[in-house]
């Protein structure tokens, strides 16, 4: 009887011990870092996958009292896993601190702009603590006064999206660009004026054309709060569209695609009666992405066989966007001589540290005239310019960035005409940072990847900035910064009304079109009809200067899409 007790108790201790170690089980050793997360609603927890391939389940809290309730845990290591609708089982969000409890992209926020920031020095007492918990919120807080001023860096959670955009891919967009106005002085309505669409996407389809107006989107509205939907949705939208007289309301269904943006919307050699024996090429262009660059090179080839005498570069709305394209459309304009002896485009200048790793490692901060990636054809072959082209680009207050640089910048080699209104003023150049990838070249990241922990990788994954990090000069070292903007030689006073009043607007390359007249009467000689301005009894718009997030980091500044990638460093 006693060995049967002893059994007995023996197999209760190690049962007791067995039981004790199943319940503490998720902590073990060797189970590598945390790299995903799984919520299940209907039991209430969360599956933890380690890099081991180890996998545990841990109790969710769920807070009801928010709409919809959310459910999250916090691990012992500080690290938090949420998600924001407790009713909904899938993938649940990681949010790693670091050791100190400091926000880890908060730290990648001070660490690259402490280190490629124009204005570096004002950044490096101003660490992030404890409560910069919101990295977007830290970042605009460090920012130059002018810079915030400004409105020109950025930080962004969606990096590939960002990138998807500056190589002119949309995932879910319409396919017309809009002008955001308020409808009068005082109130928060908002219309929409579509200024150009582009083809084969979902606007085009449905009927959307130059001019027209949009007010309402699903029957609501449009205003200050739900503007952004102009610009994209991820379902259906139905928009109530009247026309550019402000009449014949319809309802215009469109749904939102993924799909490539030509920026080289329209081209046209005009020649013949009435254009005093001139050719003249008429080319309008909404951004400058490197992406296109061959199309800009089959155009000019096409400019070149009709043997052009005169162009019209139409930029009144091209808010810029990379240099290389830049650079690529200036190798077809500039006189051709120039661009086979490589003359300097440009010169940009950066903070202390950036120039002297610059001079250290004898790299030059010039851009060329002639230089090309070896993927797209060679410029001067479709060079239109043998030292006696004429050359006019129209502008407005909407032309930013790399569309200032082209300008200004081409003025040393020849003759510019600006026709229009004073540009938006953006001498200032910007770099993408990411905490560890490049993307080919293209990106500067602040780490050195292998520095950094699998889960901390996964943190700082969809984070970039868009610091403006340098200033531009033409090749004699001449800005505009004094005049804040290029002050045109052929102004049109009616320019910004006429922007505002969709009734005046002519269809992309109309000789009519009020720019466009003006270009064609320096020219050929033909009169200028005095541009037609709205009456002081129709709706008066005003500026609301609403634009796509795409849109606003190209206005910031040109964007440096060729950097010399400079040495990374070991997460601190």
């Amino acid at each position: 009887m006693k060995k049967i007790l002893l059994v007995f108790f023996t197999f209760t201790i190690l049962l007791i011990h067995f039981t004790s170690c199943k319940k503490d089980d998720p902590i073990i050793d060797n189970k590598g870092e945390l790299v995903s997360a799984t919520y299940q609603a209907v039991s209430k927890t969360f599956t933890l996958t380690y890099s081991s391939g180890y996998k545990e389940k841990v109790n969710a809290i769920v807070n009801s009292t928010t709409t919809p309730p959310t459910a999250s845990i916090t691990l012992t290591n500080g690290t938090t896993i949420y998600v924001e609708d407790a009713s909904v089982s899938g993938n649940a969000i990681i949010n790693d601190n670091s050791d100190d409890g400091i926000n880890l992209v908060s730290k990648f926020v001070y660490d690259g702009m402490e280190q490629y920031y124009l204005w570096a020095k004002e950044i490096e007492n101003k660490k992030p603590t404890v409560n910069d918990s919101d990295p977007e919120k830290y970042f605009y807080k460090i920012l130059n006064s002018i810079d915030t001023q400004r409105g020109w860096s950025w930080i962004t959670d969606d990096v590939d999206k960002l990138m998807a955009g500056f190589e002119g891919e949309s995932t879910d967009a319409f396919g017309f660009q809009p002008l955001g106005l308020y409808y009068d002085e005082t109130s928060d309505r908002v219309v929409g004026l579509v200024r150009y669409v582009y083809p084969n996407t979902p606007a085009e389809k449905a009927g959307l054309k130059r001019g027209d107006i949009i007010t309402h989107a699903n029957g609501i509205l449009l205003n200050d709060k739900n503007w952004t939907i102009l610009f994209g949705a991820n379902s259906t939208t139905t928009f109530t569209v009247l026309d550019q007289n402000y009449q014949n309301a319809r309802e215009v269904p469109i749904t939102p695609a993924a799909f490539t943006t030509d920026p080289v919307l329209y081209h046209k050699v005009y020649q013949g009666d009435g254009f005093a024996g001139r050719k003249v090429g008429y080319l309008f262009y909404t951004e400058f992405t490197e992406n296109y660059n061959e199309s800009l090179y089959n155009v000019f080839s096409e400019f070149k066989s009709a043997g052009i005498t005169d162009l019209v570069l139409d930029l009144r709305y091209n808010p810029g966007g990379y240099i290389t394209a830049a650079t690529y459309l200036a190798s077809l304009i500039a006189p051709v001589q120039d661009v086979k002896n490589k003359g300097a485009f440009t010169i940009m200048s950066y903070n202390d540290y950036v120039n002297d790793v610059f001079d250290d490692n004898k790299w030059d901060r010039k851009d060329y005239l002639g230089e090309y990636k070896t993927k797209y054809s060679n410029p001067v072959n479709a060079n239109v310019n043998n030292g006696d082209l004429k050359l006019y680009v129209i502008t407005t207050r909407s032309s930013a960035s790399a569309s200032e640089l082209l300008t200004f910048c081409l003025k040393p080699y020849m003759q510019v005409e600006q026709i229009g209104e004073k540009t938006s003023g953006k001498y200032t150049a910007s770099w993408t940072l990411h905490a560890y990838n490049d993307y080919d070249g293209k990106v500067q990241a602040v780490y050195v990847e292998s520095s950094l922990k699998i889960s901390e990788k996964r943190t700082l994954g969809n984070w970039a900035m868009q610091p403006i990090v340098g200033k531009y000069t033409d090749k004699n070292n001449n800005s505009f910064i004094n005049t804040n903007g290029l002050i045109p030689n052929h102004p049109i006073e009616s320019t910004y009304v006429n922007e505002l009043t969709p009734s005046v607007w002519k269809p992309i390359g109309e000789e009519s079109d009020y720019l466009f007249a003006k270009a064609l009467s320096l020219i050929t000689g033909r009169p200028y009809p005095v541009a037609v301005t709205r009456s002081a009894s129709s709706i008066q718009y005003r500026d609301a200067e609403f634009y796509s997030t795409k849109e606003s980091i190209l206005r910031e500044g040109v964007i440096i899409d060729n950097p010399k990638l400079l040495p990374t460093i070991k997460k601190r």
